[in-house]
């Protein structure tokens, strides 16, 4: 549908307006009205509400199932989730920091980026964030994608992540900062070259730990947290923090964060520091967890995810502790989304689906409740809740086609009928599906 300032109904479907407030409505219509290539749902409802405008095109659904494209809170667009290299040319960690600097590193490297952003969209993922990727590669791409005119997802980008000397992600894809006034000047310097938000490394990580317990071992101190946040809220950014401990989700959130990627136990000072924080952006806090990346390091054996078995430990401890935070916060009303965590060993950007039977199976939740952190709870969390994540007038028409009831079945999710982005029909392919991964992850 590129046509110029054209109304379009979608006709003969099944709409789970992702809202949950209501039963999906049964013989739905969604009119979607097209300016200038950028579509939005101009009504939709049962077919005895909506009256379909003369002249328009008709998409016939044949009684599909509809519902919000999803969002990926967490993701990274450097890797795409295959740990099976072929030719691999060994580098130092320095030597592969300088080749990724060179013309012709940062062209493959970007070219991999935006092959993995339009995985995402084609799997069905509309929106995603980049949480962490080299010298602000993601904005290049972000832009470039923008810019040419092809339809892609809309990505929120945060560039490089802070973290201290030697902390997480250090030399790939975080900078150091080892003090407040050098966090807050991290912070402006994103905030110059383009990102979304901030990221920062609070805490220690499982895949460059080097010892058991150095995930989420705390790293940054309190003041140097605090100010980071200060300077990101002074500018309206919101800061997610990689957190993995009790300890340092505690830090994180006194000083500010508003969202904590993974997570870990809660006491209940966390508890109601999510729910009421007065030094966030907004009042309160979120958690982003990433179940694919902790349940995969951990189930697979260390042969295949280039880890080593400290590593696949850590990756252990770090998925019974974030299972255990999870639930704590489904059951305390805290705040939830969904994250993948993209680019780590196993965690393809087109498997985003795959994160919402992990939350069902490992969070106890139901279809619906996972649907929703991956819709409408990721797009309030993430502030862009005016324009997606539910099916409305007014919002962009980003919607998912699948065969079967996903409330039933989330594994209709695994091959969509259909991805519409901002009113345009994306061409479905299966070119990005990775068969050495697939055979691994499929069962677990």
């Amino acid at each position: 549908m590129s046509e110029q300032n054209q109304i379009c109904a979608f006709i003969n479907c099944n709409i789970i307006d992702g809202k949950f407030e209501n039963e999906l409505i049964k013989e739905g219509i969604i009119v979607v009205e097209n300016s200038n290539g950028i579509g939005k749902i101009k009504c939709l409802g049962n077919k005895d509400e909506v009256s379909i405008p003369e002249n328009c095109k008709i998409v016939d659904l044949k009684g599909k199932y509809v519902l919000p494209g999803l969002i990926n809170a967490h993701a990274h667009l450097f890797g795409n989730g295959n740990p099976f290299i072929t030719g691999e040319v060994k580098r130092t960690p320095d030597e592969n920091l300088e080749f990724m600097k060179s013309s012709l590193g940062k062209y493959l490297l970007k070219q991999g980026m935006k092959k993995n952003a339009m995985a995402a969209l084609h799997a069905g993922v509309t929106t995603f964030r980049s949480v962490g990727d080299p010298f602000y590669y993601d904005i290049e791409v972000r832009n470039e994608i923008k810019n040419s005119g092809e339809i892609g997802p809309d990505m929120l980008c945060a560039g490089p992540m802070i973290c201290i000397t030697g902390g997480h992600g250090y030399k790939f894809v975080s900078e150091a900062s080892d003090s407040p006034w050098e966090g807050r000047k991290k912070v402006r310097a994103r905030i110059y070259n383009g990102t979304d938000l901030i990221k920062i490394a609070s805490t220690g990580g499982v895949t460059d730990s080097k010892r058991i317990g150095e995930a989420g071992r705390v790293q940054m101190t309190y003041d140097e947290i605090a100010a980071i946040c200060d300077e990101a809220h002074r500018a309206g950014y919101l800061v997610a923090s990689h957190c993995q401990s009790t300890r340092g989700l505690k830090e994180a959130l006194r000083a500010g964060v508003d969202t904590i990627e993974h997570g870990a136990s809660m006491d209940d000072e966390i508890i109601q520091l999510f729910k009421h924080n007065p030094k966030s952006l907004r009042g309160y806090s979120a958690l982003i967890p990433t179940f694919a990346a902790a349940v995969y390091v951990s189930e697979i054996s260390t042969e295949y995810t280039k880890l080593d078995n400290v590593q696949l430990t850590n990756g252990r401890i770090i998925r019974d502790k974030m299972t255990e935070g999870f639930k704590t916060a489904v059951k305390e009303g805290i705040r939830v989304g969904l994250g993948t965590d993209a680019a780590m060993p196993f965690v393809t950007h087109y498997g985003t689906w795959r994160e919402l039977h992990l939350q069902v199976k490992y969070g106890g939740i139901s279809n619906a409740q996972a649907i929703s952190c991956a819709t409408k709870s990721n797009s309030e969390i993430l502030g862009i809740d005016s324009e997606v994540g539910t099916l409305e007038p007014g919002k962009f028409a980003d919607f998912i086609v699948l065969q079967g009831n996903p409330l039933e079945n989330l594994n209709y999710f695994e091959n969509p009928s259909m991805v519409v982005k901002k009113g345009n029909i994306i061409k479905s392919t299966q070119d990005y599906i990775i068969p050495e991964v697939e055979k691994f992850i499929k069962d677990i």
